[in-house]
Order: C-alpha cells, then structure tokens, then sequence
C-alpha cells in the first residue's frame, strides 16, 4: 500500500446546499438532459492488516544510578575516572592510603586486649570471692553440726566423771565415820568453790572473746570491706572515666586528621592531656585499692584470750555441764578418808583426759565457726549482676571500636569499584585529596539499562500499553525497545496541556548510547490482521462518529461506519462497509443526494464499464 499523509475530513452536519458552477444551478443540470452526470472518484474497501503507531520523542536516560560515598576517613591514592568517562563493570574506580586506618586498627586492637585482660582479672577475683563466700556458708552448717556433736561427747564425759565421783562417794560415805564425813563435806565445800571460781573465770574469758569477736564481725570487718569496696569503685570509676577520654582523644586525632586546623590541634592536644591524667589516676587508684586488699584484718583467736599470768593454757568450758563437782587435786582422783577407814578413791583420770582433749577440739571448732560465720555473713567483694553487666557492655564496645577499625582497614583496601558498566555523571575530586567517611565521591549512571523518556497526548495515552514494542532512533542508530513504565498522573506540559509520562526501555543498549541527549521513538500500539480498510482521507469524523460517502442506486449517500484502529495510511473499518465496496474518495463540490458516476481512482474509467 502506498503512504499518504493522513488526512480526516470533520463534517459537522450535511445539509442539502446548491453549489453554483461557472453560474448555473446544479439542479437545473440535472434536470437537463443535455448536461452530462458528473464522475467522482472512488477507491475500493480492501482485506489488509492495520497497525497504528505512536510517534513519540524523548531523552535517553538511565533507569539506575548510583551515588558513592567514601567509606573510609583517608587519602585518596588513586582516581582512576574523570565526569563523562565510559566505564566498565568491575573497574576499580578508587583506591585510598589506608596507612592511618592500619595505625588506627593496631590502637584499637590493643585497646580490646588490655580491656579483655582488666576484665578477666576481675571477674577471677569476683569468682574467688563468690566462691570463699560459698564455702563458708556450707563450712558453717558442717561446723555447727560438729560442735553440737562435741558438746553432747563432752557432756557425756562429763556425766561418766560424775557417776564415778558419785559411786566413790558412796562407797567412802559407807566406810567413813561421821568425823570423815565431815571432813569430806569440808573437802566438798572448798572444791566447789574453787570449781565456781574456775566456772567463773572461763565465764570472763568467754564474755571477752565474744565480744572481740563480734567488735571484728560488726565493725572491724564491715569497715575494711567498706572501704575495700569504695576503693575497687574508684578504681572502676577512673578505668571509665580514662576509656571516655581515650574515646575522645580518638575522635579529636580523627577530626585533625581531616582537618589539621589550629583549633583541632589544640582540641587533639587538650583531649591528650586529659587521657594522660585519666591514665595515671586509674594506675593511682588501682594501686590503692590492690595495696589495701592486702591488710585484711585477722579474727580474734580464743587462745589469745585464755593465757594466764604464766603463760600456759587454762582449761576453759563451754557451760553445758557445771564442772562444780570435780575435784582440783594433783592427781583429778577424788579422795575420801576420815578416822581409821582405808582411803576409797575413784579413778577417772581416762576420762578426764578424753574430757581435756574434746574441750580443746570443741573450743578450736568454735574458733573456726566463728571465723566462716564472719566470711559467710560479710558483705560480698563478688560483682554484682550490674557490674557484670558494665564489664560485658565495656567489652562489646571495645570489641565494636576494634571490630570497625579493622573493618575500616578492609574497606579501605578493598577501594570502590564499578558494579556495572555505565558513564560518570558527576565527579568532583582529585587524586591526592582527603575525603572523609560518608563524604559524596561520584555518581554513575548504568548504560546496561538505558532507556527514553516519552510525553503521549490524551489522544495516545490510552492507546499505549506496557509491554508494547518500540522502535528507538538516536542519531544514525536505531534500536529495539518495549514499554516498562506508564505513568498515572497526567501533568501539564509548557503550553498548559496535559500529558502522560511514559518509559521505553532500550533492549540491547551498546557503547553508541549517549545519556541526556533527545531519541525519536514509535511505539507499535496495536496491529489488526486481515480486516477490512480504508485510506485515512475517506474516513469522515463528525459529531455522531464516523462515516463516509457510498454512490447507492446513483445518488450520493452518506454512511455510518465503526471503526477500529488506524495507521499513518489506513483505517480498519469494523461494520459499514464490507470488502469490495467503492467509497467515494473525493467529493469535491458535490453533496449529498446529488446524481454521480463512479470513476476508480486506480483506471480512472468508469465503474459500470
């Protein structure tokens, strides 16, 4: 078929009117027989394909851009790239002088080290504390129930004692005379005193241990760990107080080193001096705190309470049993004599030695009861579940200080480099220069997925569809490209008339695409196959849709036809005309309901010949 530009006639109404020709009335023609029926051209509904087009212009752009930012406080060793530049996926774009960040990484590194040391340590001695502590406590309910066992075995020493004195009694009663009675009562009466007075002084010695023993528990004791533990504060306060100016020293070498103006460098200066003395008050505190663990105050201990005016040991009691009945002789036998009778004695000098013995193993578990007692009660030297936590929370922000200087390293080391192939759109640095970290390096923009903007009229809009192919002319190259995206806001162009936005992607875009510069475009809308159709020019639009002009039994005659879509050249006719019919091509002059011939506009010879 051969293009024509496309042309619509738009007739409003078509009202019957008398054309005047050379000053004779058509009218007046036809009804002389003389004057012969005027020809009119026309062109033949035909069986074809259709496919309308959308032209379109627009600017090559790109469908995905990239900002990078530098990742890293440092120099920049290498930029391999000026605005403009072509560039290839996984070209190595950038690289940095990571000499700094190596010297960082090292500190902080250093940093974790010590601080994963200080906090071993001190959780060990927690542990140990805790641990002294628990034991004690279980040592008290073993020591207690050994006491109570040793109190009873005394007691039962005590009351074989007894009976033997008391069977030797009655046996000397038996034998003595009333002068030996008495006398043995006399005896009696001066060993009891001297056992009350026995009893009295061991009361005296017990009153006095006990109350060093509890002046050591409730004060001495209470005060030393006190101030152990006010120590170990202000030793954990200085550690703090020395890791926040550490921090700041970092941040202030950091900032001078991006910019080493004369108010950083007196700010990194001052920030060194106060890490300096946070340093030396942190070793003064701690060497307080370990200088004074080491003067724990010892716990009174019985013997110190029961030596006499000699020297030696005096026997004490633990008051379960009055010791009132034993004798305080040479020899421990109780003696009986009085007149002739024979001496009856009873000999108990096993029994009191056994006695002797558990009195001293009572008294010595008692010292040592008294001692857990006074572990197992004091206030605990063992962190708390705060403390612990501070030291865990102090450990994971070394860790993270270490963890990202060391990741700074690698980030530095590795450079930027290109994730796809694309062309620099705006760089503006210099090899040479410091950059610091999140600091806007440059931008690419990728020319794998380049593609066209278009505007479409309210006439194409909703002809348009995504998916649809498209043919993209840029300069002497022409590519194949598909709609991707159809935008729902109409918005105003600059003469005031809304447009819709749309993209069409370049399928297979190659080293020729130039971002920013303007492409023709055609869409391929819709395409019909093997209907009927009719030459653009034929095709009337009116206000009640469209028609067009047939010759019917010699007159012209207007019909009403539906149509479908149409290209630059052809209008698919839906239902009106049907293949084979002759559509008058041009009416010229003549109107409807006027006699005419039809003439083929291919022969040029009348169609009833």
């Amino acid at each position: 078929m051969k293009k024509k530009k496309s042309k619509k006639k738009i007739i409003i109404g078509a009202a019957a009117v008398l054309v005047v020709a050379g000053g004779v009335t058509v009218a007046g023609q036809r009804n002389s027989k003389e004057t012969q029926i005027p020809q009119v051209p026309v062109v033949t509904a035909e069986m074809g394909d259709v496919e309308e087009i959308v032209d379109a212009t627009g600017t090559v752009g790109s469908e995905e851009e990239k900002t990078y930012y530098s990742p890293v406080n440092a120099e920049l060793k290498t930029v391999s790239f000026s605005q403009g530049d072509v560039i290839k996926k996984g070209t190595k774009l950038i690289e940095f002088n990571t000499e700094d960040l190596e010297k960082d990484n090292q500190k902080a590194e250093l940093n974790l080290k010590s601080t994963k040391y200080d906090t071993k340590d001190t959780r060990n001695k927690s542990d140990k504390a805790e641990k002294k502590q628990k034991d004690a406590k279980k040592n008290v309910q073993e020591l207690e129930k050994k006491i109570k066992d040793k109190k009873a075995y005394v007691a039962s020493l005590k009351s074989q004692i007894s009976a033997a004195t008391a069977a030797a009694q009655r046996e000397a009663a038996a034998q003595a005379s009333a002068q030996a009675a008495a006398q043995a009562q006399a005896q009696q009466q001066e060993a009891q005193a001297k056992a009350q007075a026995e009893a009295k002084k061991q009361q005296e010695i017990q009153r006095k241990y006990q109350a060093a023993l509890n002046t050591y528990k409730t004060e001495t004791l209470p005060q030393y760990q006190q101030k152990l533990s006010e120590l170990n504060s202000q030793y954990n306060q200085a550690q703090s107080t020395y890791n926040q100016a550490d921090t700041a020293y970092q941040m202030a070498f950091a900032t001078w080193q991006a910019d080493p103006s004369d108010e950083n460098i007196q700010t990194l200066n001052a920030a060194e001096t106060s890490r300096t003395q946070a340093q030396i008050a942190m070793q003064q505190a701690k060497q307080a705190y370990e200088d004074y663990k080491q003067q724990t105050p010892q716990m009174p201990d019985l013997s110190d309470f029961t030596q006499n005016s000699s020297g030696s040991l005096e026997e004490f009691t633990d008051g379960t049993e009055d010791d009132s009945s034993e004798d305080d002789t040479a020899s421990g036998d109780y003696a009986y004599s009085g007149g002739d009778s024979s001496a009856v004695t009873a000999d108990t000098s096993a029994l009191e030695s056994a006695l002797e013995s558990a009195s001293d193993e009572l008294a010595e578990l008692q010292s040592d009861l008294a001692s857990e007692k006074a572990i197992a009660e004091a206030d605990s030297t063992s962190l708390t579940k705060e403390e612990k936590e501070k030291l865990k929370v102090t450990d994971n922000l070394s860790e993270l200080d270490a963890k990202s200087a060391k990741e700074l390293v690698e980030e530095g080391k590795k450079g930027i480099t290109a994730e796809f192939n694309g062309i620099v759109s705006k760089a503006d640095i210099k090899q040479g220069a410091a950059v610091t970290q999140g600091m806007e390096l440059f931008t690419i923009q990728n020319t794998d997925k380049a593609s066209v903007d278009v505007t479409l009229s309210k006439y194409d809009y909703d002809t348009v569809k995504e998916g649809q192919s498209a043919e993209i002319t840029l300069g002497d190259n022409t590519y194949q490209g598909t709609v991707t995206k159809m935008s729902h806001i109409a918005v105003q162009n600059e003469k005031g008339t809304p447009v819709i936005s749309a993209t069409v992607s370049i399928n297979d875009p190659d080293d020729d695409i130039f971002l920013g510069v303007d492409a023709k475009v055609k869409i391929h809308a819709a395409s019909a196959k093997n209907v009927v159709t009719l030459p653009v020019e034929v095709v009337n639009i009116g206000k009640d849709g469209s028609f067009c002009y047939v010759i019917e039994d010699g007159l012209v005659t207007k019909r009403d036809i539906t149509t479908g879509i149409s290209s630059e050249d052809y209008v698919e006719v839906i239902d009106g005309i049907k293949e084979g019919e002759e559509v008058i091509s041009d009416l010229g002059d003549y109107t409807e309901g006027m006699e005419v011939q039809a003439v083929s506009e291919q022969t040029g010879e009348d169609a009833d010949e």
